[in-house]
């Protein structure tokens, strides 16, 4: 009876190898400074889980002197890369970042002039620039009357600069991002020693845009998104998302976003960007940096979507 099904004919449709979903995602870390280039194969090779509108890319761990400042001030400074969807509101933004922050440099990443030359690149992606800031000695007093960590305990001043930090790229994006205005400027990351770069393409067309081949650090991750939660058209879209300190990509998707949206709602946090990705970091940085808990924690806390 087996052998004669074998003769049936088959319902399953053929499968297309480069259709194939899911995300494409790298990552490594190495004791020594590796440039950008040594991603773009494994990314080209993994095209196939994409769908070109979602491409980025994390480093950590990066050179002072390719950034312009010196290691001090990479290691101290908040490095709050924005990118300009508008360039018009490029002096309003500045107006925002200044208020909240002292700026000590700003290292600008402008897109390659032949961008469009770029195969299947249908949008032109955001110029981005990377300010390095320290926040604002009474801006932080001010806000240091306003917030309690859920420890219960005085928080440090570190603790209270990076929850300040935190909530500045939030509102900002709020205004510029998320709001009635449209999708103007948006905050890729504000890390210390750490950046994100994103657009509506491929994880190694952010590296040739950019023209970042030459970049060191020693924490790399590429990205190429695959549609799952929420919307896939913009480069806010795209992966890596932040929290504060760690940027996250994955493969597949949370099952529970609404529950978990509702959870980070009744803690004060309403996502921006409307995806899964987003919320899972914010979930990790809220378990991590303000409550407290251990790594090992935190992974069982995510465990279950």
């Amino acid at each position: 009876v087996t052998r004669s099904r074998e003769e049936l004919p088959s319902a399953r449709p053929p499968v297309d190898g480069a259709a194939e979903g899911g995300c494409g995602v790298i990552g490594f870390a190495s004791t020594v400074p590796v440039a950008a280039r040594h991603m773009l194969q494994s990314l080209e090779q993994m095209r196939n889980r994409g769908n070109g509108k979602g491409g980025g890319i994390a480093a950590v761990g990066l050179d002072s002197e390719q950034l312009g400042v010196d290691r001090g001030t990479l290691e101290q400074d908040y490095l709050l890369a924005v990118a300009y969807l508008d360039a018009s509101v490029r002096k309003e933004v500045e107006l925002f970042v200044k208020n909240a922050y002292e700026i000590d440099h700003v290292h600008e990443f402008p897109v390659s002039e032949d961008w469009g030359s770029i195969e299947g690149l249908e949008v032109r992606p955001p110029d981005v620039a990377a300010y390095f800031v320290r926040p604002r000695a009474g801006m932080l007093a001010t806000f240091a009357e306003s917030v309690e960590l859920p420890h219960g305990l005085p928080p440090t001043e570190r603790e209270l600069a990076d929850e300040y930090v935190f909530q500045t790229s939030f509102r900002l994006n709020t205004h510029f991002y998320a709001g009635d205005r449209g999708t103007q400027a948006f905050v890729l990351s504000h890390g210390r020693n750490l950046l994100v770069l994103k657009m509506v393409g491929y994880g190694d067309d952010v590296i040739r845009c950019y023209q970042l081949e030459n970049l060191s650090a020693h924490v790399w991750i590429g990205h190429h998104r695959y549609p799952t939660k929420g919307k896939v058209w913009h480069p806010g879209g795209a992966h890596p998302f932040v929290g504060l300190n760690e940027a996250l990509v994955h493969n597949g998707d949370f099952a529970n976003y609404e529950a978990v949206c509702d959870y980070l709602a009744q803690r004060g946090l309403k996502p921006l960007f409307q995806t899964d990705t987003e919320v899972s970091v914010q979930v990790f940085d809220l378990h991590h940096r303000l409550y407290g808990y251990p790594l090992e924690w935190v992974i069982e806390s995510l465990a279950p979507t």
